[in-house]
Parts: C-alpha cells; structure tokens; sequence
C-alpha cells in the first residue's frame, strides 16, 4: 500500500480505515510513505496505534520508508525509530 498526498489530523479516520481495510486481507501489510508530501505528528501516531493493533492480532504492518525526509523528521520527533529497509520499524514510547 502506497499511502501519497497528505497524512494529518484532517484525513486519520479514513486513512486508517483504509489501512485496516487492506489490513484485513493479508497477515502482513507493507505501507510505503516516501510518497507522503505531509505528515503531522496526529497522523505518525495513527500508523502507530494501527501497528499495535495489528500486532495484537497477530498481524504487522511494515512502515516502509526510504528517502523521504519530512517522514524521517516527524518519525524522529515522535519517537519512531524508522528503516530504510522493508523492516518493522519500532516505537518508542510517547
């Protein structure tokens, strides 16, 4: 799943709503955010909460980015721990 355009408070529930839907038709799904033009920390926050929903389902959800920098800068001030490689990325707490 490629997620382009804007991730912010404005978009989350559907957003999120599509994740889960892709979500619900395989056990792992790889989202790629190096499309994203805007990314806030409300929505850095959704991908975490629907990561640990997956996880607590047994299923994950690979937050992949690669070259994206305004990603890597929200991820860095939230406290994510990001990959450039098709990897789980970790949390730390908020």
């Amino acid at each position: 799943m490629r997620l382009e355009g804007r991730l912010y408070s404005g978009n989350l529930s559907e957003i999120q709503f599509k994740i889960e839907a892709a979500l619900d038709k395989t056990q792992t799904l790889v989202v790629d955010l190096d499309p994203l033009e805007k990314l806030d920390e409300a929505g850095a926050y959704m991908l975490y909460i629907a990561s640990e929903k997956a996880r607590e389902n047994n299923k994950q959800i690979i937050l992949f980015c690669k070259e994206n920098e305004i990603v890597k800068r929200v991820f860095s001030f939230v406290g994510i721990n990001y990959s450039s490689k098709l990897t789980p990325l970790t949390f730390n707490a908020f």
